[in-house]
């Protein structure tokens, strides 16, 4: 009797412990000796790139962010636009007083290539090419590329018919 009390107890907290950790998230950095380097040194949204000074986004944008929200640890901050936080148009992640990630899930933007959210994954890889690697994160399946050259990653976020969702591009810290 004693047991199945001690059973019933801990059982719930290693079914927490294991659903917690998605062993299909694989984190991107695995795949960097992997694939192939591609030039994403022209990526930007309205002039503003990765390195570009934190007071290019509002002037390239012609206008200020509609949230800005500040995080300590570590310290950066955010720049939203866009009807809500949630619902955003493109983000830009501040570091040193420089963009060093932006994120967008509206097809208000594009990258320099012209893929915008809702383009197929066939698209991604006609403009960006073979040299891409796959990932499964969160549930959604990201493909994505690197720039070793530049320290640059791009990734394309797809929903489950194949369609971009969201892109991100962000400068590699490696």
């Amino acid at each position: 009797m004693r047991i199945n009390n001690y059973f019933l107890f801990i059982f719930p907290f290693v079914l927490l412990l294991l659903a917690s950790c998605d062993p299909s998230s694989t984190p991107k950095e695995k795949y960097y000796s992997s694939t192939k380097s591609i030039n994403l040194q022209l990526e930007n949204v309205k002039s503003v790139s990765i390195g570009s000074a934190k007071y290019d986004v509002a002037s390239f944008l012609k206008k200020k962010p509609k949230f800005i929200e500040v995080t300590e640890k570590p310290p950066y901050t955010t720049y939203i636009y866009g009807e809500s936080t949630e619902k955003y148009d493109v983000e830009f992640k501040i570091v040193a007083n420089k963009v060093s990630r932006y994120d967008f899930i509206s097809n208000k933007y594009g990258t320099e290539k012209g893929i915008h959210t809702g383009d197929s994954k066939k698209d991604v890889i006609m403009a960006y090419g073979e040299n891409y690697y796959e990932r499964e994160d969160t549930g959604a399946t990201i493909i994505g590329y690197f720039d070793k050259t530049h320290k640059l990653n791009i990734e394309f976020s797809l929903d489950d018919k194949d369609k971009v969702g969201g892109i991100l591009v962000q400068k590699i810290n490696n």
